[in-house]
């Protein structure tokens, strides 16, 4: 039962501390950096008002010492005028014997004795209020014929610089209080400042894991990873990011679903009337049915390349719709497994027999994303045998996690005017008008360098054109 009351009364204050931390960073980035700013440096400026007072009030006090050791410093150099000028007056009165001056200088005594307890009681220190009590002892009180000046002179001289060692510890006193409170603001300063970088420092790695947040599911989004929903959580502006890139999340799922769908039953549609054509195109060019005319068997040919320009732009955009998958979603391959694949597609190639392929593999066993890398090499090896004259050659290498693709023919180059539109969906240059094709390779070869985050190069040489494509081998 105890433990449990203890649970009890520990956990509540726990659990409020917790959530009042989430409720703090829930909130927006503004107000979370006034807080933090306001918690860091109200303590800091409190300490600087408190230090501009304390400085202010303790140079009133070295000023108000100064003023008044220079006032004691006056009182004591008039004690000494005074003193001379009655020892003076007691010589010329030993002459004149003037009861008149002999009782002004009785007088003048009087006062100087009021002086000299006036400065004993200024400055309370025991050795020199000893010596003021010697001079006290020298002065008269009824009878200053009896005044020894020679031993008042002397103990006067003494006692001065007693004084004057007083006055110097008493302003060095108020120095000290000065750096007193000078020393306490650098400590505490220093106290100040780690705390004032802490919060900051606490803030800013608060605020930079929550971009790593948003960085992280603006990849997600790059890479096509559409299934999983995005979740930001913190302050209110990540929050609303979040309820945002969730809403474009969806989209892009629904675009993609429906993109694909629109291919797949596009191409099939079009696949069910192509073979049709193709079936009824072969009966019309066989003499089943007859011997054909040349204005038909014109036709009949027509037919048959539009038939085969239509076949190969349905496979170009089903190749161009998998190029376009996530690369998570790809299936990987080992490089020789790969360009095995390649060499005994092209084995049988029936292009020219005077056209060969030059093979260059290195032996590597790291797996590739196999459609998009089989994708590229299809259509750059196609177009490559189409303008070549005598050999193309082909080199795949993967070093230190990086892929490399080289293709080279020795046809007859790219216009360099026409490399800005090469990528472009359905461009054709002006070589390509007497070989058949799509228009589609080159953006399905763009498309899967993309989904690789690689980069292609076009390079004419002196033989034809140079293609290298790399991108970084991720994964196994």
């Amino acid at each position: 039962m105890t433990i449990d009351r203890l649970k009890k009364q520990v956990a509540p204050p726990f659990i409020k501390l917790k959530k009042s931390q989430e409720n703090f960073f829930s909130r927006s980035l503004g107000f979370q950096a006034k807080l933090a700013l306001a918690v860091a440096l109200i303590p800091i400026i409190a300490l600087t008002i408190w230090y501009a007072n304390h400085v202010s009030s303790e140079q009133q006090r070295m000023h108000q010492a100064y003023v008044n050791n220079h006032q004691l410093i006056l009182e004591f150099s008039s004690l000494k005028e005074d003193i001379s000028a009655l020892e003076k007056a007691q010589k010329n009165n030993h002459l004149l014997n003037s009861p008149a001056l002999q009782n002004s200088i009785e007088n003048k005594w009087k006062m100087t004795h009021k002086r000299i307890i006036l400065l004993k009681n200024a400055i309370v220190e025991t050795a020199l209020v000893a010596n003021w009590q010697q001079v006290l002892s020298l002065v008269p009180i009824y009878d200053s014929h009896l005044v020894s000046y020679k031993d008042l002179h002397y103990q006067l001289s003494t006692t001065e610089k007693l004084f004057h060692q007083a006055l110097a510890i008493r302003l060095a006193a108020k120095r000290a209080n000065i750096s007193y409170v000078n020393h306490w603001f650098v400590a505490l300063l220093l106290i100040l400042l780690p705390v004032f970088i802490m919060i900051s420092l606490a803030l800013i790695h608060r605020v930079t894991q929550q971009l790593y947040k948003v960085e992280h599911s603006l990849s997600r989004l790059g890479d096509g990873k559409y299934s999983s929903e995005i979740e930001l959580h913190g302050s209110n502006e990540l929050s609303k990011l979040g309820q945002k890139l969730s809403w474009l999340n969806d989209e892009l799922q629904r675009s993609h679903a429906q993109k694909d769908s629109f291919l797949r039953h596009v191409s099939h549609e079009l696949k069910t009337p192509l073979s049709s054509l193709s079936e009824g195109n072969s009966l019309l060019k066989s003499d089943d049915i007859g011997i054909l005319n040349p204005q038909q068997q014109r036709i009949v040919t027509i037919m048959d390349t539009s038939l085969t320009r239509l076949n190969i732009l349905i496979d170009d955009l089903l190749n161009y719709s998998a190029a376009s998958h996530p690369l998570h979603q790809q299936k990987r391959k080992a490089l020789n497994l790969l360009a095995l694949d390649l060499q005994t597609q092209f084995g049988t190639h029936s292009l020219s027999h005077t056209k060969h392929i030059d093979w260059q593999i290195s032996d590597s066993t790291e797996g590739l994303p196999y459609m998009p890398c089989k994708l590229i090499l299809i259509q750059l090896i196609n177009n490559a045998l189409q303008y070549a004259k005598h050999k193309v050659q082909v080199s795949l290498s993967v070093q230190n996690h990086i892929a490399t693709f080289s293709i080279v023919d020795d046809g007859i180059g790219i216009e360099s005017s026409e490399l800005a539109q090469l990528m472009q969906p359905f461009f054709r240059g002006q070589h390509s008008h007497s070989h058949s094709g799509s228009g589609l390779g080159l953006a399905i070869v763009e498309e899967s360098v993309k989904q690789l985050k690689g980069n292609i190069q076009f390079n004419n040489v002196e033989s034809g054109t140079h293609i290298c494509v790399q991108f970084p081998v991720e994964g196994s």
